[in-house]
């Protein structure tokens, strides 16, 4: 099993530099990546655990390549990582991507390499007299991780489209962590709705008295959008653009992986993390399309005009491929 563990000062010293056969360029033979926890991070793990990082590597010119994973809670943490140079590459939601790529325009320039999952948002309620948001009451909160978290952006967008303004949307929602969350949904008393994402979605949809009233493929024209995505600094990829391909293309072997042989990601999964989920778990929430994991980013620009409205970005991205450096190519993405 590819264990995850943070290197310490002395193993970054050992890192060793290989030359690259397009122009004698040297790039690193070690590379460190910040990963969070949870199924939309998934790909990062399969790759890891199949050595498909190395493997893309080696098919690049570029043998000896050494990828270690480093777990980092919370975007503040993954951009400070990134920043430092501790990591060269962190997994990211796509609302802290988005932020991480505004804030340091014209500096750093943090970008995305790849996406990781497209995912399925869904707001749940206990209540039965509710079938629309505009059903819900003041006292029938709805829990959301944080505020400026993905359900926070998507249910303000619902609010404006739905109750005539956003603001609504902000009276409603409570911040409860999503285990948190679900108990207290299915406890029915503290709150009366709950945004959820896999496998929280699973969970609550299992209890016949819950009920579903939005779904953010609905906020997306009918489309989910990515979720999840590897990013890094625009000095790391210019001074290793081979290992950032390589980094690249063992995310897109992981995902047709997972497609392929969902059991077997499964085992990785749990292998990984401490989580209560069987096997058999793991793997229907891999195939009933709540996830689905793609290295071709998705939705994108819709989540940055709806970031730039509510004041989360300073500025708007004329084009996706502004948010991913050019490696992706014209992989479809919107």
């Amino acid at each position: 099993m590819f264990n995850v563990q943070a290197w310490g000062s002395a193993a970054l010293a050992a890192a060793f530099l290989f030359a690259s056969p397009a122009g004698g360029r040297a790039e690193t033979g070690a590379v460190k990546i910040g990963l969070q926890y949870g199924l939309v991070y998934l790909p990062i793990v399969v790759a890891a655990e199949e050595k498909l990082f190395e493997k893309n590597a080696k098919a690049l010119g570029l043998p000896g390549l050494e990828v270690a994973l480093s777990r980092i809670s919370g975007s503040t943490g993954m951009n400070d990582a990134l920043l430092s140079g501790s990591i060269e590459a962190g997994a990211l939601g796509s609302a802290g991507a988005l932020i991480a790529w505004d804030k340091t325009r014209g500096k750093q320039q943090i970008k995305s390499i790849a996406g990781l999952s497209v995912v399925t948002y869904t707001l749940f309620t206990n209540r039965q007299n509710v079938s629309a948001l505009k059903d819900f009451t003041p006292n029938d909160k709805i829990a959301v991780p944080a505020f400026n978290s993905p359900q926070a952006i998507l249910l303000r967008v619902a609010a404006e489209r739905d109750l005539g303004g956003q603001d609504k949307a902000n009276a409603l929602m409570t911040a409860l962590p999503h285990p948190d969350a679900t108990a207290a949904l299915l406890a029915g008393e503290a709150i009366g709705g709950y945004f959820a994402t896999p496998p929280f979605s699973q969970i609550i949809e299992r209890d016949p008295r819950m009920r579903k009233v939005l779904v953010s493929g609905s906020l997306f024209g009918g489309q989910e959008a990515t979720a999840a995505t590897l990013a890094a600094t625009q000095q790391f990829v210019d001074a290793n653009p081979k290992v950032a391909e390589a980094l690249l293309r063992g995310l897109a072997d992981a995902c047709a992986l997972i497609r392929a042989d969902p059991k077997k990601a499964a085992e990785i999964y749990l292998k990984s993390e401490a989580v209560q989920l069987s096997a058999a778990d793991v793997e229907k929430i891999t195939t009933d399309g709540s996830i689905v994991y793609q290295i071709e980013p998705q939705g994108m620009m819709t989540y940055t005009k709806y970031m730039y409205q509510q004041g989360l970005l300073k500025k708007e991205p004329q084009k996706w491929q502004d948010l991913f450096f050019p490696m992706i190519g014209d992989r479809s993405g919107s």
